[in-house]
């Protein structure tokens, strides 16, 4: 239900801001510099390990990934693609900053040898993001997630997880 509402407002804001780009004026971009508005990713993750281990990152935060299983998604999930294998793995975050974590900004991405990977979204099955609450200093967040992943039992597999700017932790395993 969360997703459910999670999604009905991403679109509701998609429409708005497609709406108000169209709005009538002059274009004040022609003749200046061409500027990039989306940001880079740093591309080297701040800690690695494999999965169901903890990678520590500098500030002391903790990702504990399990293994990837495979999964069967439920009748209203979305983000499976024909002939990809469906992956689930669950993510526990422990918070030993000091500071609030926003994890509403997590941004997990994975790969294999024969591309990337797309996010499944399946409320049957609990996979609904992460968290928009932030994390306390001290506390812990256990999440699932789910990923279509083209490749076959036993190709390597890459989860990068990214707040947006930078690259936080990788963890490398098999498909299941």
């Amino acid at each position: 239900m969360k997703a459910q509402k999670a999604l009905i407002a991403f679109l509701s804001s998609l429409a708005l801001a497609t709406t108000l780009t169209a709005c009538g004026g002059e274009d004040t971009t022609a003749g200046t510099d061409d500027q990039t508005l989306v940001e880079t990713v740093e591309e080297k993750p701040q800690a690695s390990g494999g999965f169901d281990a903890p990678v520590v990152t500098p500030d002391k935060v903790s990702y504990t990934l399990t293994s990837p299983a495979s999964f069967t998604p439920g009748k209203f999930a979305s983000g499976m693609l024909p002939g990809y294998k469906n992956e689930r793995f669950d993510l526990t975050v422990v918070n030993n900053s000091g500071k609030d974590l926003d994890l509403a900004t997590l941004i997990v991405r994975g790969t294999t040898s024969s591309g990337d990977c797309v996010d499944i979204f399946d409320g049957d099955n609990q996979m609904e993001g992460a968290p928009t609450t932030p994390l306390a200093p001290g506390a812990t967040a256990k999440f699932s997630w789910g990923l279509a992943c083209n490749g076959k039992s036993g190709d390597d597999l890459s989860v990068l997880l990214t707040n947006g700017v930078d690259s936080l932790i990788e963890v490398t395993g098999k498909i299941a």
